[in-house]
């Protein structure tokens, strides 16, 4: 997600109310698919949903939200092929490649992009006819970095729980469970993520524009042109602390220091880790690395 209004929470989840007896929680959540793993995108070992799960819930929130193809709107078909061709590169270096990437074109008027969880992405039509190619590859690469890295499945499992996301998914989309399954990735694409979430996902954003060949500072051109559209003032600064987006300037800033340090170091052709100036061989595989191009 690239911008966001203020988050507004109502203290109330959206499955208040919703109630199963005990040998129901019990069987729902022994169907409960999640495991501890170790996420390349993040670096971290995490438990999460596994990917079936995912998919599953991904795919029931985008028919509940309404988008029933990959081109809503008067999109034109060269626009769309222009966006999947650029995410097919991107998703082809992502470190997470146990799901299939798919990428569309809402018709819209803002400068946004979004991805839902399992891997499908859309882009507001604005937002592809304003960027440039090096531009939409790093809007591009900045979505699939909140797919590989989990991050609305792990929102989704924080605010609603392992237990109840399988009871939705199991429901395969039938009834108003699903219907509140949406409204939380609704209300997550409309809010955004964290300010921590956001800038690792501009972080995995450039390291994957960069490998698919792209030039990695078009995020910070885009991030010109979203400026230009809304630019920030004294408030915007003087209350960044109570934020949960980050300021446009600051994620230009840190975006500036990322560029600098990939470029300093090498990477593994064959499984894409990163390694310091001075590595020659990977040690997962071996093989030789390469400079980071740019």
């Amino acid at each position: 997600m690239l911008s966001r209004s203020k988050r507004e929470r109502s203290g109330r989840s959206p499955f208040d109310g919703l109630r199963v007896n005990g040998i129901a929680w019990f069987l729902v959540g022994s169907l409960v698919g999640c495991a501890t793993i170790y996420n390349p995108a993040t670096g971290r070992n995490e438990t999460v949903l596994n990917t079936g799960l995912e998919v599953a819930l991904g795919n029931i929130a985008r028919a509940q939200m309404g988008l029933t193809s990959l081109r809503m709107g008067r999109v034109d078909a060269g626009e769309l092929q222009r966006v999947q061709e650029t995410g097919r590169r991107i998703a082809q270096v992502s470190d997470r490649q146990d799901l299939r990437y798919q990428f569309g074109v809402i018709r819209e008027k803002d400068l946004n992009a979004f991805a839902l969880p399992g891997g499908t992405i859309y882009v507001h039509s604005a937002l592809a006819e304003r960027a440039d190619e090096d531009e939409l590859a790093a809007v591009l690469a900045h979505e699939v970095g909140h797919v590989a890295a989990r991050h609305a499945a792990k929102h989704l499992q924080a605010d609603l729980g392992f237990t109840l996301l399988a009871q939705i998914a199991q429901a395969a989309g039938a009834g108003p469970e699903s219907g509140k399954l949406a409204n939380s990735i609704y209300g997550l694409i409309r809010n955004g993520y964290s300010r921590r979430d956001e800038l690792e996902a501009d972080r995995l954003g450039l390291k994957y524009a960069l490998r698919a060949g792209y030039n990695p500072e078009g995020m910070l051109t885009f991030f010109q042109k979203m400026l230009e559209e809304r630019p920030e003032d004294r408030m915007d600064q003087a209350m960044v602390w109570q934020r949960t987006h980050p300021l446009t300037s600051d994620r230009i800033a840190e975006a500036r220091k990322e560029i600098e340090r990939l470029r300093t170091t090498k990477f593994c052709p064959a499984c894409g880790a990163s390694y310091g100036p001075h590595d020659r061989f990977c040690t997962k595989d071996g093989a030789a690395l390469k400079e980071k191009a740019g």
